[in-house]
């Protein structure tokens, strides 16, 4: 559990009383094995229901991730795995007790704090779990996915990774236009974390909804292709998008992972903002999905780090609840 000892965890624990916490990845339910104990507390995760609840989460996005070696890279295994972590999504629901809903946009998201709730936001990490068949994109919409992320690190039949070699050449598929103006049919959010820069720049002008990358850093400050160049931001800022930064430390730094802290974090939202984007910038852990976190943040409570070090900062009130939800739910 993280400790709080900063001069600013007074305002910071107010801060966070008053504004729409939203977290917009995190692989809690992306796994094979039994998920049940999200509801009551799951200690070796860094994200569960009690700790939620303890740092003043209103809404957070998890996903439907199937790691490709999974069923033995079968499609029709990945299908399956990716209804069965759903499923667990929505029993955790049920059994919440009435402490989690789910959410398919901002009205429901307030509705449910209102009701004493916290939201589950549902995105599905990876389109090649749909095996290419855009008909599923409408069975996971009616389950309640909102979010759909084109790739992981691998390419699909519908687009590429920024994992590929030939990333910046090649990009949306025909198929994938298809697959792309279904999402927009359903109202869904296209979410442009672990896309190829060619795949990005196919998709940007043709998406409905403003553009989305749940959990990504800016190149500018760690040369990683799984980061955003300065081009990219500017797009997503233009269009009146939203960037969740990523907590993985080798996303974030050049340095090693035990120098990593809150403060790195706040170095890739202060560069989003210096590019324009006080409005386009949150936060998208990726909890439980990554191997190591910043030093401080040991937990989703170490969100409170965040909280502080912008504070620090002398960021104002309205920059800082904009970074924690404020964003993201005028996007949803």
């Amino acid at each position: 559990m993280n400790k709080c000892c900063c001069e600013h965890t007074g305002k910071a624990l107010l801060l966070h009383n008053q504004a729409p916490l939203i977290d917009l990845h995190a692989d809690t339910f992306s796994f094979k094995k039994d998920t049940s104990k999200f509801v009551d507390g799951w200690p070796k995760r860094h994200l569960d229901l009690p700790r939620m609840l303890e740092i003043g989460i209103w809404a957070e996005a998890f996903s439907l991730f199937v790691y490709p070696k999974w069923a033995a890279g079968e499609k029709a295994g990945w299908l399956s795995l990716a209804e069965h972590e759903l499923d667990n999504i929505h029993t955790a629901i049920e059994n919440s007790g009435g402490k989690m809903a789910l959410a398919v946009d901002a009205n429901e998201v307030l509705s449910n704090l209102d009701g004493g709730a916290v939201s589950a936001i549902i995105e599905i990490e990876g389109l090649h779990a749909l095996g290419g068949d855009i008909a599923k994109i409408e069975k996971f919409f009616e389950r309640g996915v909102r979010i759909f992320t084109l790739t992981w690190n691998n390419s699909n039949n519908w687009a590429t990774s920024c994992m590929d070699d030939d990333a910046e050449t090649r990009g949306l598929t025909l198929a994938g236009r298809d697959a792309v103006a279904e999402i927009n049919r359903l109202g869904g959010l296209v979410d442009f974390s672990h896309s190829g820069e060619r795949t990005f720049w196919d998709s940007i002008d043709i998406i409905e909804r403003p553009p989305i990358c749940t959990h990504s850093c800016c190149r500018a400050i760690k040369d990683s292709s799984r980061n955003l160049t300065d081009d990219q931001i500017a797009a997503i800022i233009e269009r009146g998008g939203v960037i969740g930064i990523n907590f993985f430390p080798g996303f974030l730094s050049k340095n090693k992972y035990s120098k990593v802290t809150a403060a790195d974090i706040a170095d890739h939202i202060e560069h989003i903002l210096e590019l324009g984007g006080e409005k386009n910038v949150g936060l998208g852990s990726d909890f439980d999905g990554i191997s190591h976190l910043p030093v401080g943040i040991d937990d989703c409570t170490g969100i409170i780090t965040i909280t502080e070090e912008l504070l620090a900062r002398g960021h104002d009130d309205g920059t800082i609840m904009g970074i924690l939800g404020r964003n993201f739910l005028r996007v949803f």
